[in-house]
């Protein structure tokens, strides 16, 4: 199937996205769209999906407009997997939410169970067919929107950021599976920051511009991939978090086991482990969201003791998802809120806030709707906001997930610069490491239902 775009242009207000954009992507063929956040990767894949209809410029698939396609026609041409799976999901577990697509798609009834088992088998995910939907780690909901578009049989693949929140060996192997269904005659279209394992399996790379969109070859982009890293960590010696006969479960999984830890020293603590090890549950342990076995103490003090209104104000969570932690409509409404609530106001003065909304490339949105932000410029807005609270810890799950290369780079060395003069403490889980790499101070390590540090990487 080819997929023709033709003189494309879109703006919102005085602002333009796309300036007479013209792109052919080719039968069979794997495709990887690239730019920094807030280009416009998104709103250009939600184009070739048909979900702007009023737009100027021309999307044919196989030579029919996309716009005249009727909504329930759609799905045999194009499968659009969002950058937000929990935007996705209707159903309580994975295997009634293929279930429900898969009726709503009119597949024969006798079809749908054999289709939906292969489809979370192609991805890996077989175990958690019957498991709560709410009960599932940001990379393993990743993999259940996969299934979901890969049991559609679409013949045009549309991926926004499906691997941001995926751990690396499990990246690799699906990004594989993917490449294999080029055979079966699909072609696909993924929209990624993160270029690792891209090389010898795209056949164009797509780079958006200055509002308009351009081949990358093979030469380029092999120079842009990140080169190896090693990196030596700290031992640690305190830390504010005790950990004492600790357990923790997901519903019956036992997920971590610890007889005695300590977490949370000065500067940057990475957390890492493979996708459902129980990171985020962690996390909704050590700030009282999630009940456990045995003991954490914060500063000697045992946290099932200190009362919330206390203990919030030394220890805050950024989530995986930043419109979770949104409470205004704006951004500059969201930063004054922040600000208000500051424990730092000396320090995070009106022109330090705008120093670092100018670092991050947010100056120019203080008046834009938080809802109408790129991905990443919500990631980088959620973060800051956290960041002017200025709890003593932070832990952040995911806060680099969907960001650029420059992003995360700024990203990080705000970290370490704010860590460095004694701002928060930082613990961090992330599975993009390149450019965090760096700035960490300790690696934490979840493996086997085991925590430990590593000192090497």
């Amino acid at each position: 199937m080819i997929v023709t775009l033709e003189h494309l242009n879109l703006s919102y207000g005085k602002t333009k996205i796309f300036d007479d954009l013209t792109l052919t992507i080719q039968e069979n063929s794997f495709n990887l769209l690239i730019g920094p956040s807030g280009i416009g990767k998104s709103t250009l894949l939600k184009i070739i999906a048909g979900l702007f209809p009023q737009l100027k410029g021309t999307v044919l698939v196989d030579n029919i407009a996309i716009s005249q396609l009727p909504a329930n026609q759609r799905a045999q041409y194009v499968g659009f997997l969002f950058q937000d799976p929990d935007t996705q999901f209707a159903m309580p577990t994975p295997f009634e939410e293929l279930t429900f697509t898969l009726e709503n798609l009119q597949i024969p009834s006798d079809e749908i169970a054999e289709r939906a088992t292969a489809a979370l088998k192609f991805v890996g995910i077989k175990q958690l067919a019957n498991q709560q939907m709410n009960t599932l780690s940001g990379g393993e909901k990743q993999k259940v929107a996969l299934a979901i578009i890969v049991a559609m049989k679409s013949k045009l693949l549309l991926l926004d950021e499906p691997f941001a929140n995926v751990d690396m060996t499990a990246r690799q192997e699906i990004l594989k599976k993917i490449k294999t269904l080029q055979a079966d005659g699909v072609s696909i279209l993924v929209a990624d920051h993160d270029f690792s394992g891209y090389s010898d399996i795209v056949n164009n790379v797509w780079e958006i511009h200055n509002h308009k969109i351009s081949a990358l070859d093979h030469t380029q982009f092999i120079q842009r991939l990140p080169k190896p890293q090693h990196h030596t960590f700290k031992t640690i010696s305190e830390g504010v978090f005790e950990l004492n006969h600790f357990k923790l479960l997901n519903e019956k999984k036992t997920l971590i086991t610890v007889p005695q830890l300590l977490i949370g020293a000065p500067g940057i603590t990475l957390l890492t482990g493979a996708n459902g090890s129980g990171k985020s549950t962690l996390f909704n342990a050590l700030t009282k969201l999630k009940s456990f076995d045995g003991q954490i103490t914060y500063q000697s003090k045992n946290i099932q003791k200190l009362k919330v209104a206390q203990y919030v104000q030394e220890v805050a969570l950024l989530f995986q998802s930043p419109e979770r932690q949104f409470l205004r409509m704006t951004v500059d409404e969201e930063l004054t809120l922040s600000y208000q609530h500051s424990q730092q106001r000396a320090f995070w003065s009106p022109q330090k806030i705008d120093h670092y909304l100018t670092r991050l490339n947010l100056l120019h949105l203080r008046q834009h709707v938080v809802y109408q932000l790129s991905g990443g410029q919500k990631k980088k807005l959620q973060l800051l906001l956290m960041l002017i609270v200025g709890t003593p810890v932070l832990l952040l799950d995911e806060p680099i997930a969907g960001l650029d290369v420059a992003s995360v780079r700024v990203v990080a060395e705000i970290l370490q610069e704010l860590s460095t003069q004694g701002k928060q403490r930082f613990i961090i889980i992330s599975h993009q490491l390149d450019a965090l790499l760096p700035v960490v101070n300790y690696h934490l390590h979840l493996d086997h239902q085991t925590l430990y540090y590593q000192e090497q990487f």
